[in-house]
Order: structure tokens, then C-alpha cells, then sequence
């Protein structure tokens, strides 16, 4: 599987976009009326690749954050999801029903786990760095 990594500490990106890939399939499994066909082929999900435009929002989100306030982290955190949440998915996958609960999920596990909080930490810091 390639990466479109930022930095070689980033590797919380792979983590969220994951997570998010998850929660898609899961989300059109569930729409679906019946059972799903498992042999049908997935279709797809169209994405946005401009790492450099992904790159310049998340420094900017750095740039506003306080990295020593938990709640500042937090606001943060939730941009950032959102963002690459969109990057990864486009921009239409805003209005997407599942956009908001994906969000929360992806938190919740950031959440449960400190080494993904101190892999978030890394990352913010370093994007103030760029």
C-alpha cells in the first residue's frame, strides 16, 4: 500500500484514513436494502490527493493551536479529522449523512488510545515546524 505520508511521524494520517475507509464500507454495507453482496466488487470511493493542499491547511491549523491546552488540542483534533476526512473523500462527503458520526467515531478512538493522543501531539508539532 503506498503513502502519501506528510512526514515520517504522521503515520496517525494512515491511522485516521483507515478508520474512515472502515467506517464508509460499513456505512454503505448498512444502507443497502437486503444483505449485502459479498461478491460484488466494492466500488470504489473517489479521492483527492493534493498532498501539498492538505499539508497547507493542516500548518495552519497548528499555527492556531496551543499545544499545551488540552481544549485547544481537542478543537484541533476534530479540524484535522475533518480535513482529512475531506481531502480523502472529497468535499461532497460533507454533506453525507455518516459525515458527523464518522467524526465522532474516529474521536472516540483517538480518545481510548494515549499513544494515538502523543502521536497527534508529534504531529501538530511538527506541522508548526513546516
Amino acid at each position: 500500500m503506498s503513502t502519501n505520508r506528510i512526514s515520517p511521524s504522521s503515520s496517525l494520517i494512515e491511522t485516521l484514513r483507515a478508520l474512515a475507509r472502515g467506517r464508509t464500507q460499513e456505512a454503505q454495507r448498512n444502507t443497502q436494502s437486503g444483505k449485502p453482496d459479498s461478491n460484488a466488487p466494492q466500488r470504489p470511493v473517489p479521492s483527492r490527493h493534493d498532498v501539498q493542499a492538505l499539508r497547507q491547511r493542516l500548518h495552519s491549523l497548528a499555527m492556531d493551536t496551543d499545544l499545551a491546552d488540552t481544549q485547544s488540542m481537542l478543537q484541533a483534533r476534530n479540524h484535522v479529522v475533518r480535513e482529512i476526512l475531506l481531502w480523502e473523500f472529497g468535499s461532497d462527503f460533507r454533506t453525507d449523512s455518516q459525515f458527523q458520526p464518522m467524526v465522532e467515531a474516529i474521536g472516540k478512538t483517538l480518545d481510548a488510545d494515549t499513544a494515538f493522543q502523543q502521536r497527534f501531539l508529534d504531529l501538530m508539532a511538527e506541522l508548526r515546524k513546516a
